[in-house]
């Protein structure tokens, strides 16, 4: 009996994969055939149209991409080839690398199907953080501090609409109303989440 092929496995195996390692792989595999027909809006570039401005005049045109996203084409072969039954490997003496390869290859493929994964705010922290640090602002440079500071694109209509309804309070009025920046990001994160 030997030992699975897998790094940091060691499972003892009659083959070149233990059990476990042929399931975990049975999984990546039923999910990267699945992945393959998404990957075909991917390859006709129909999930979006870059624009370019025409010189000289109104309106837009479609730019000069490739008709066809080359790298998916490629990702959807490899999809399509891979076995349907993970026991068809474990037999090979290369498993372990085939094993990784099918993983890596449904990970780029999710990638392109679902695109990243959204970033985390830890919006407390945040706020925490600007309200140390930030004094009172008129509007034009509190929105130029939050998309620099904060990564968020707050609008002049929200802040004299939240000022407006009473969520939002100036600290001065004169010369120009001034806001602390923590309060507007307190009322961003509640409208936003509303």
């Amino acid at each position: 009996m030997a030992l699975c092929t897998t790094v940091d496995c060691e499972l003892p195996t009659e083959t070149y994969l233990c059990g476990r390692c042929v399931s975990d792989l049975q999984s990546w595999i039923d999910q990267a055939i699945d992945l393959a027909p998404e990957l075909t809006v991917t390859i006709m570039r129909q999930d979006r149209l870059r624009h370019v401005a025409q010189t000289g005049g109104a309106g837009q045109k479609a730019g000069s991409m490739p008709p066809v996203s080359l790298d998916a084409v490629q990702l959807q072969q490899n999809l399509r080839s891979i076995a349907r039954d993970a026991t068809d490997y474990a037999a090979d003496p290369f498993a372990a690398g085939i094993a990784g390869m099918i993983r890596d290859w449904h990970q780029k493929a999710e990638l392109l199907v679902s695109g990243p994964k959204p970033e985390f705010i830890d919006h407390a922290a945040l706020q925490e953080r600007i309200a140390n640090i930030a004094p009172p602002m008129p509007t034009r440079q509190l929105l130029a501090f939050l998309r620099e500071k904060a990564g968020i694109p707050i609008k002049r209509t929200d802040i004299n609409n939240w000022s407006r309804r009473g969520w939002l309070r100036p600290v001065d009025r004169k010369p120009l109303p001034t806001y602390l920046p923590h309060e507007v990001l307190d009322v961003w994160n509640e409208r936003s989440h509303a």
